[in-house]
């Protein structure tokens, strides 16, 4: 076992790798009849990881189920008309049931991997990172010197899709507050509303459990419900007969669809984080489980939202669906300033896996204990100033939400998992014709394809925006 007296996990992470190096070596020397025995006899799955989980506060079903549906309902939703545009009211809904379906089967995959990985090496607890790298040294002896490395991307790319979220959630809370301002006070650049931004975000960053992120989560959930429900009164009212809409667009587009709904639909971190901080993490996973119940409500919402808001403006829809509504009316105004408030309280959360991985994974074990909690305040501080910098320099919402999609989600949601559940499985076997290692195969193509493609086609129409502004 290891020392209890190890500083954090992250040095518990630096540890695993080569003692469960050392112990693979010697599994894989024995005969193939001896690893059979060994499970048959319920050596390792005797071991249950759950009962082994000490979360500093955590949650109940109810509280993770607000947060999954908090982390879910966001700025991308507001962007699916949009992303509907792109692809065409026929190919858009299909398209994002079978997206959305096949990232969150993705993720009960890798979820499913984590807890056999805890119980075969009898672990309480991994993060995605440490999956990644313990997964490697169990896959052929080739790609077992890349754990390590594979680990630290993990953590580079959960940090970069999380602080872009951020840097949307900024610029969107930007543009409607200053809608509302240019209306009713004086017009300033969009840039200076960013800036004020910086201290309100602060505060709700410096809370650092998620347990205390629930009251945020509640009151953004009741303030963005109310705002669909203005956005849906408009969006049903007039509707242009169906066949005025394409059922398809050009394949050109397509990529920027992809990117769109997978920002919209996936939050992988925070997926993870939350059922790292359940009471009862079993619940979690399973066909009503509680990761099932909330994101069949989001896929439904989505899929919905999207066909709607295009049927009803076509190809004049906007980046986000709000500024299709007739700003000069009441009634919009309010449901602009809910969202923006609601976004706002979501901040924090978003961000709380980018925090979680620089500090507690990489920073603190590091420093002396009595240094730690000021500079923790600090580092906070520090990537709000950062995400708003970001924000003034690329304050396009639609492009750098597909941007962040594309690039961060296709690896973290669909080629990471494949990768994963290749090495998990490549003792044991994958089944029935092979079944499991072409799923996984599968996950790496879609999110290799969709991935680039979305990639280069969201920073193509990024560098001709700048270029023309310029």
């Amino acid at each position: 076992m290891l020392s209890k007296k190890l500083p954090s996990r992250r040095h518990l992470s630096i540890q695993i790798p080569e003692e469960f190096g050392r112990r693979l070596l010697n599994q894989t020397a024995r005969p193939r009849g001896f690893h059979s025995f060994k499970r048959n006899i319920g050596t390792t799955l005797s071991f249950h990881p759950h009962i082994h989980r000490n979360a500093d506060h955590p949650m109940t079903d109810f509280e993770t189920f607000l947060n999954l549906i908090k982390c879910a309902l966001g700025t991308g939703c507001l962007a699916m008309p949009r992303a509907y545009c792109n692809a065409g009211w026929l190919v858009g809904l299909v398209s994002t049931i079978l997206i959305s379906s096949f990232v969150v089967y993705a993720m009960h995959v890798l979820l499913n991997d984590i807890n056999d990985l805890c119980k075969r090496f009898r672990i309480g607890l991994l993060n995605y990172s440490e999956t990644m790298q313990l997964a490697v040294l169990c896959g052929p002896y080739w790609v077992q010197p890349m754990s390590k490395p594979f680990g630290y991307i993990v953590d580079l790319f959960l940090c970069v899709y999380h602080f872009g979220v951020d840097c949307v959630y900024v610029v969107f809370i930007a543009k409607n507050l200053k809608h509302l301002g240019d209306m009713y006070f004086i017009s300033l650049d969009i840039r200076l509303y960013m800036a004020l931004l910086t201290l309100p975000l602060i505060v709700t960053f410096l809370i650092r459990d998620l347990k205390y992120l629930v009251p945020f989560a509640i009151i953004s959930n009741i303030l963005i419900l109310v705002c669909f429900g203005i956005v849906l009164s408009y969006m049903l009212c007039n509707l242009p007969g169906l066949q005025q809409r394409n059922a398809s667009q050009p394949w050109t587009q397509y990529p920027l669809f992809f990117g769109t709904v997978l920002f919209a639909i996936e939050s992988v971190g925070v997926i993870l984080a939350l059922q790292r901080n359940m009471i009862t993490p079993e619940n979690y996973l399973g066909p009503f489980g509680v990761l099932n119940r909330a994101m069949i409500l989001v896929i439904i919402f989505y899929t919905l939202f999207g066909f709607m808001g295009y049927w009803r403006y076509g190809n004049n829809t906007a980046s986000s669906i709000l500024n299709n509504l007739p700003l000069n009316e009441r009634l919009p105004q309010c449901a602009i300033a809910m969202f923006a408030l609601g976004i706002f309280f979501s901040y924090a959360l978003q961000g709380y896996v980018t925090m979680d991985i620089i500090w507690r994974y990489y920073m603190e074990p590091r420093l002396k204990e009595n240094a730690t909690r000021s500079l923790e305040y600090l580092v906070r501080i520090a990537l709000v100033v950062a995400s708003v910098l970001v924000a003034i320099g690329y304050p396009d919402f639609g492009l750098l939400l597909a941007f962040v999609g594309s690039f961060c989600l296709a690896q973290l949601g669909l080629i990471y998992p494949g990768i994963v559940h290749l090495c998990v499985r490549y003792e044991e076997g994958y089944g029935t014709c092979k079944f499991k290692f072409f799923r996984s195969l599968l996950f790496i193509i879609v999110g290799l394809c969709g991935g680039i493609a979305g990639s280069v086609a969201s920073l193509k129409a990024l560098t001709e925006q700048y270029a023309n502004l310029l």
